[in-house]
């Protein structure tokens, strides 16, 4: 009797460990799909952020089954909204052809826009062999850095002489951020010193890298155009970041061209 108690006993137990185990999976999963209806209904009034958690649980399958064609639709509206992680994540799908068709057209679009935004690894892929070879067939347009305004880099006083140019090295070579920057006008345009955009982008450089906003500008062009070295779109896109954070109204201006064009 006393075993027959205690078998019975056991098997309460156990019955009630499976009931409480059942209610609170239960609970679980009907508080997982609260939270996805909520998500849903925020991303639909157009919250970025919901729309990129959906994003993110779709592709990883987090309380959601997975899925990647609707991942992609998820990161699209997040990423159409600017959302720089959503970008690079949408990119690294359209060139793997993950819930979409494979188009590296709309990867490298989209590893564009987030690269704009200083978004870091979107800046190193763009760096690679494989865009490299991308750029060099569609310089300069839309999928890359839309085609420049025909705008020159910045003037100041042309109205300078040799002996001024030596005095600008002198000056320069000591650290002098403005005699740097007019260096920089000088070789570019020719005027006051022998034309040579290599000398002008060095100085630029110089000049730029001490955080004046007018030659980081001035290095946007002449990377996107290819003066004075290769052309670099990243690097183009990069410098015309740190002049409009900077507050540079120009290099403000070309970004949202970019964007506009991407």
């Amino acid at each position: 009797m006393d075993m027959s108690m205690n078998l019975m006993l056991v098997i309460v137990v156990f019955a009630v460990f499976l009931f409480v185990l059942w209610f609170f999976s239960r609970k679980a999963l009907s508080g997982d799909a609260d939270h996805v209806e909520g998500l849903r209904q925020a991303a639909s009034r157009g919250d970025v952020y919901s729309q990129f958690k959906l994003g993110q649980m779709y592709f990883e399958g987090d309380g959601v089954q997975q899925d990647d064609a609707e991942a992609v639709q998820w990161f699209l509206k997040a990423a159409q909204q600017e959302h720089a992680e959503a970008q690079y994540i949408l990119a690294t799908m359209y060139e793997k052809g993950t819930g979409v068709d494979r188009n590296e057209k709309e990867a490298f679009r989209w590893f564009t826009r987030a690269a704009y935004q200083g978004h870091v690894r979107a800046l190193v892929i763009l760096e690679s062999g494989k865009w490299g070879a991308y750029i060099q067939k569609k310089p300069i347009k839309g999928e890359t850095v839309p085609e420049q305004p025909q705008e020159e880099p910045i003037h100041q006083d042309h109205s300078v002489k040799t002996d001024l140019e030596q005095e600008y090295i002198a000056k320069g070579e000591q650290g002098d951020v403005d005699a740097q920057y007019n260096l920089g006008i000088m070789y570019y345009h020719g005027e006051g010193a022998p034309k040579n955009h290599e000398d002008a982008l060095h100085w630029f450089h110089l000049a730029a890298e001490q955080n004046d906003a007018d030659a980081q500008y001035n290095l946007g062009f002449m990377y996107g155009r290819g003066e004075g070295t290769k052309k670099d779109q990243v690097q183009s896109i990069q410098w015309f970041q740190k002049a409009a954070a900077q507050g540079h109204d120009g290099a403000r201006e070309i970004l949202e061209k970019m964007v506009k064009k991407s």
